[in-house]
């Protein structure tokens, strides 16, 4: 086997593989609206975040047990703060952290195996014959 196939065949097949890993964690068309409708808020560092649901219900609330060591009060306080950011965060419109689009991403990676992967065997194949020819022998095909 000549090394244009072996390299060619190698990036397309990493190629390949970023591209499902991509399509794996893309959430579905149906996920997505539901993802943009999402809002959440922390407070105290991330060790309490409240999430609200696209009906605009609280639908999780998570507390970091060691905030509990600091006392109903500021544990409170802190609760408070993580709802109000996700309110602020439904009022504002701005999307719920990790809700991107990665399906034009996905498009431009296929797009790249499909035009890439040929120009790039048609090339290491030409280096290969080069090589072959300065060397003496003949090109694998």
């Amino acid at each position: 086997m000549s090394m244009s196939r072996d390299a060619s065949g190698d990036f397309a097949s990493m190629l390949d593989a970023t591209v499902g890993a991509l399509r794996a964690v893309s959430p579905q068309p149906e996920d997505e609206e539901v993802a943009r409708q999402r809002r959440i808020g922390e407070a105290a560092d991330g060790h309490v975040s409240a999430e609200f649901g696209a009906d605009g219900r609280l639908s999780s609330l998570t507390v970091d047990p060691r905030l509990m060591r600091r006392g109903s009060a500021e544990l409170c306080d802190r609760i408070v703060e993580a709802v109000n950011a996700a309110i602020d965060s439904m009022r504002s419109g701005v999307s719920a952290p990790g809700a991107a689009d990665l399906t034009q991403l996905t498009e431009q990676l296929q797009q790249v195996r499909d035009t890439a992967v040929p120009r790039l065997s048609t090339f290491l194949q030409a280096l290969t014959e080069a090589q072959a020819r300065m060397s003496g022998g003949s090109a694998d095909r």
